[in-house]
């Protein structure tokens, strides 16, 4: 018996009562009946012949129609709860055969199984007629320290000795997902010759649908989808893009995650892989690296797209989002977001605002601002590059100004000129104190009276919390940003570079000496409301994307 000339007969038993779950077989789980997904999986399988349904309910024989699966009515005698699967999948097989098809192999797929994959049914057959077994059943491993209750109702050890899993005997469970017989043994009484083989499954895709709790992680993992984030960090670009993109992995973990990243930024590879999310490099063409990759969505944190990149994404078939981007690739994007600035040409699948602006999860509980009349430590923070080194004039205008209050200086993971500011502060004296890659930054905000910084994400998680800001911008396209301004605030004195030292005093003393305006300027930093945007971002990129699946499919 060769595949070529193989005829494998899939059964698929589905009773219409369930207890558990009512209706369970017919119900829609991620937007299709439950038993739709095995039916899909096996027509899709390259070895599977002939597909039948064997149900004694008139609306699973419908939905069955609707898969393009054949319809066996199951008697009513081998229709009742005490009856096992062995007499109605003989049935099924007897009926087959009265019409002349004869199969070899004989497979039990339970409707149950909605993760079952197309080649893990070729896998089974093949597994069965390259071995020469009698049946092949696909299992899951559940090797656990495991108790149970003796004869008296006392909890009893079922096992000798405490060792960890890995040294424990295996222990198996059948999953339901796939049986496969050769047809000779397959009889009302049993399905299982005397050589058997197991299919080990991964414990998602082995799910068994009995309870409530088996259908949530079911739908959860149907509807996980892989996303890449096509980003990089560098102290010439920053390492704000890595940031974000890293702020929106942690709110989608409910999916499949990759970073793709350029081999000669190793600052921000080393922070995602700090992060312990998987990371990919690529020194040449990301679309190829991309394909590979095969993701559902691309989500671009890499500023300005070309539009032959963006066209190239989507003829792959992918879902785009881009976010910052006023290049000519925007056009093309399924989505592209935009906190910072207004787009030159607004179309529908662009969305701008501060309502879009992504705070990690620490600002979301971070506790408001309360504004005191003395300034007792201002904080020093221009992110992950300070390509401008806007820090090293922060801190001269800091230093040439009377009072006691301290000043703490951040710096960023790819920040250059470290050590002579290590040198810088040290020389300063006690009031001044600098810190490295800080894991509590709302807890520093908060603490702060003045903030000094520049106009990226950096000012929104100011403002969520309220503490009074200072901001020089760190290059032209940050003067776009329209967030950091009065009417949000801040003080935004221009482009750092062009910032005379002399003004940068006057405005920082003013700000120290003036309680009433630092009161107004947290008043409207949280007036601004900019709690809640990365989770209004995420669903936004995932609603989005279930349009197009759904457009897609329509198509």
């Amino acid at each position: 018996m060769t595949e070529t000339d193989l005829k494998v007969l899939a059964v698929v038993p589905a009773r219409g009562g369930s207890k558990g779950i009512p209706r369970k077989n017919v119900r829609l789980m991620a937007g299709k009946p439950l038993i739709a997904y095995v039916l899909i999986a096996l027509q899709q399988a390259e070895t599977v012949g002939r597909v039948v349904v064997s149900t004694d309910d008139e609306e699973i024989r419908a939905v069955a129609l609707r898969y393009d699966a054949e319809v066996i009515a199951r008697p009513a005698a081998l229709a009742g709860d005490a009856i096992t699967l062995d007499p109605v999948i003989a049935h099924a097989v007897e009926q087959v055969e009265a019409d002349g098809y004869v199969p070899d192999v004989v497979l039990t797929v339970q409707p149950t199984s909605p993760l079952l994959r197309p080649e893990t049914i070729d896998r089974a057959v093949r597994l069965l007629v390259e071995s020469g077994a009698e049946t092949v059943i696909s299992v899951v491993n559940e090797t656990h320290l495991a108790w149970g209750y003796d004869d008296e109702g006392r909890a009893v050890p079922l096992y000798e000795k405490r060792v960890n899993r890995q040294q424990l005997p295996q222990r198996l469970k059948e999953t339901g997902g796939v049986f496969a017989s050769r047809r000779e043994i397959v009889t009302p009484q049993g399905r299982i010759g005397h050589d058997v083989r197991l299919l080990e499954l991964d414990p998602i895709e082995g799910l068994d649908i009995d309870s409530v709790a088996d259908w949530w992680v079911a739908e959860k993992a149907l509807n996980r989808r892989r996303i890449v984030f096509r980003v990089d960090g560098s102290r010439e670009i920053g390492m704000g893009h890595v940031y974000r993109a890293l702020t929106l992995a942690g709110h989608l973990l409910d999916h499949e995650l990759l970073f793709l990243m350029r081999e000669d930024h190793p600052a921000g590879v080393d922070l995602v892989r700090a992060s312990h999310y998987p990371v990919q490099t690529f020194e040449r063409d990301p679309v190829t690296a991309l394909a590979g990759a095969r993701p559902d969505i691309v989500i671009n944190d890499i500023l300005d797209t070309e539009l032959d990149y963006v066209r190239a994404l989507r003829d792959h078939g992918w879902f785009v989002v881009n976010f910052e981007d006023l290049g000519p690739g925007n056009h093309a994007a399924h989505l592209v977001v935009n906190a910072l600035y207004n787009p030159r040409y607004p179309e529908p699948h662009m969305v701008w605002g501060v309502q879009y602006a992504d705070l990690r999860d620490e600002f979301y509980s971070a506790p408001f601002k309360i504004v005191k009349p003395d300034v007792r430590r201002v904080l020093v923070t221009f992110g992950g590059a300070d390509p401008g080194n806007l820090t090293a004039k922060a801190l001269d205008a800091l230093a040439s100004l009377p009072g006691t209050f301290e000043v703490q200086v951040i710096l960023g993971l790819a920040y250059g000129p470290r050590e002579a500011l290590r040198q810088r502060i040290a020389a300063l004296g006690p009031r001044f104190e600098l810190r490295e890659q800080v894991r509590d930054m709302s807890r520093r905000i908060h603490a702060a009276d003045v903030v000094i910084t520049s106009a990226g994400r950096t000012a929104y998680e100011v403002a969520a919390i309220g503490t009074p800001c200072v901001v020089l911008c760190q290059n032209a396209r940050e003067q776009r940003h329209l967030f950091a301004l009065a009417e949000n605030g801040f003080i935004n004195l221009g482009l750092g570079s062009d910032v005379p030292a002399e003004l940068l005093r006057e405005t920082l003393r003013r700000v120290i000496d003036d309680f009433e305006g630092r009161q107004l300027m947290s008043q409207r930093m949280l007036a601004a409301d900019v709690r809640g945007g990365t989770a209004r971002v995420v669903r936004l990129i995932l609603d989005a994307y279930r349009a197009f699946e759904s457009e897609r499919e329509r198509q």
